[in-house]
């Protein structure tokens, strides 16, 4: 009786399917990165969040929770250390090393570079590297309400910019664009250029052998490793 009720709501599309979020290609990248005013703190700002967010494979989480001591600019490149993670119970931390890039706009060590000098100019007393943090403010006295009167208050979200810069770049605004689109598109174009498995979960920070990851790579070897490539159809 069971499988004929699930059976009944897979016909009727009734079933519940995960949505996962779109992932952030270099292509698409390149096109967000584009539309940002980078002659304003906030372009800087958001270009960085956006390239290193990629570059990282990051969390939103850990992106938010970056550091101006998390990050060492090296003859390499750019090494920035993730001091915690979902998965990383014990706070052991990762250190990733990001190469210098071939474009300017996208490379991650010259827009960390660019963000910290703006971030040195604009508040020379805050470091953290993503501005998402504030100093504390002295609390201000509010007039006392009633209960039942009082409005929910709601913590401005990121998802909103990111929606806007995908369609100001001429993407899919029905895409399911979110904080975990360039983690996914990390994974999927390192995977796509060649990369090992192992140490893309290693660089992003994904359990050897996670279930999560293979998940991404299978959506580009169910086209680049098809049964019926060569068949003749």
């Amino acid at each position: 009786m069971l499988r004929a009720y699930r059976r009944d709501r897979a016909t009727t599309g009734a079933g519940v399917r995960v949505r996962k979020a779109a992932p952030v290609t270099v292509t698409a990248l390149r096109a967000m990165v584009a539309v940002l005013d980078r002659d304003t703190p906030a372009g800087v700002r958001d270009t960085a969040l956006l390239v290193l967010g990629f570059a990282l494979g990051a969390r939103r989480s850990e992106l938010a929770a970056l550091d101006t001591t998390d990050l060492v600019f090296t003859p390499d490149g750019l090494e920035v250390t993730v001091r915690t993670a979902k998965t990383d119970r014990d706070s052991i931390g990762r250190t990733a090393a990001l190469p210098w890039g071939t474009h300017p706009h996208t490379c991650p060590v010259r827009t960390a570079q660019a963000w910290l000098t703006t971030l040195a100019d604009q508040r020379p007393h805050h470091r953290a590297a993503t501005g998402a943090h504030r100093p504390p403010r002295p609390p201000r006295p509010r007039p006392h309400r009633p209960r039942q009167h009082r409005r929910p208050t709601h913590r401005p979200s990121r998802r909103p910019r990111r929606r806007r810069t995908a369609t100001a770049a001429g993407l899919d605004p029905h895409a399911a664009w979110s904080g975990h689109s360039l983690r996914r598109g990390f994974a999927t174009e390192t995977y796509r250029a060649g990369a090992d498995s192992l140490r893309i979960a290693r660089a992003g920070g994904w359990k050897d052998g996670s279930t999560t990851l293979y998940g991404y790579i299978d959506d580009i070897d169910r086209w680049h490793t098809n049964p019926l490539t060569g068949v003749g159809l």
